[in-house]
């Protein structure tokens, strides 16, 4: 493992669990020798973006949060998206967000509540599995079967709820299913009380870029009025960005299980 691999193995042990991490704790969590976790730290510490927290404690600087604006402000869908996801809350009072593909879990890159949904708190820079998740499911249906066939190889399929798809083979159809629809409902598979709809957001060149979702707290929401009601106005605003990417042009981007393309098709 390499300096920078070793700097950020450090950045990311720290959570909401560990706010604050001793020299022994940093180690611990990151497979490091004391020496070297201390060598990181002190490095982190003197490019600002660690600070000392009493005697033994070290805690991450705001500008650990540069490292992720750069991200988002390198995207094209970045410098447009906010205002029409704003429109689509307004439109259908419902928390909207922005998700994209990162290894087996999607990371909000832009998210707007109207209330608080899931009971840890999202936001932006959050990752959530894709297995429970519609904007998951969308986007493992841009994968092609090579690339669905890794990511099954390397998830958890973790149950959250007595609902949520576990089983290998009904995951696939789901995503199939999604792929076909050019829309994906979960209902209870996250929290019992929360469903979702997404659609695909694609790129000029018919990639995959993200996924645009509403969530619903209710128990009582229904997949037939979600698609009679939200539907069309979601594909709108996810046209709207498309259109907004072919004016501006396509992003360059990498996905770890590789390139996600849009099957032959499928509309937004």
């Amino acid at each position: 493992m390499n300096g920078l691999a070793k700097g950020l193995a450090v950045i990311q042990a720290f959570n909401d669990e560990a706010r604050a991490l001793t020299l022994a704790e940093a180690a611990a969590r990151t497979g490091l020798t004391r020496a070297a976790a201390r060598r990181i730290l002190m490095t982190l510490e003197d490019l600002g973006f660690a600070a000392r927290h009493g005697e033994r404690h070290f805690v991450l600087t705001p500008k650990v949060l540069s490292l992720g604006y750069a991200y988002l402000t390198s995207m094209p869908l970045w410098t447009f998206a906010e205002p029409v996801l704003e429109s689509l809350v307004e439109e259908l009072g419902e928390t909207c967000s922005i998700a994209v593909l990162d290894g087996t879990e999607l990371v909000y890159v832009l998210r707007i509540p109207v209330h608080r949904i899931l009971t840890q708190g999202v936001t932006i820079g959050s990752r959530l599995p894709l297995h429970c998740h519609s904007a998951g499911r969308i986007l493992l249906s841009g994968l092609t079967t090579v690339q669905l066939e890794a990511y099954f190889q390397r998830a958890t399929l973790r149950s959250y709820t007595p609902r949520t798809l576990t089983d290998p083979a009904r995951l696939r159809r789901a995503v199939t299913e999604a792929g076909r629809k050019g829309y994906a409902w979960v209902q209870g598979e996250m929290e019992e009380s929360i469903s979702g709809l997404s659609v695909p957001i694609f790129q000029p060149d018919g990639h995959v870029l993200a996924a645009l979702n509403v969530s619903l707290n209710r128990k009582n929401a229904s997949e037939a009025a979600a698609v009679r009601n939200l539907l069309p106005k979601l594909r709108r605003a996810a046209e709207r960005l498309h259109a907004s990417l072919a004016v501006r042009g396509s992003p360059r981007r990498v996905v770890r299980m590789g390139q996600v393309q849009r099957p032959a098709g499928r509309g937004a």
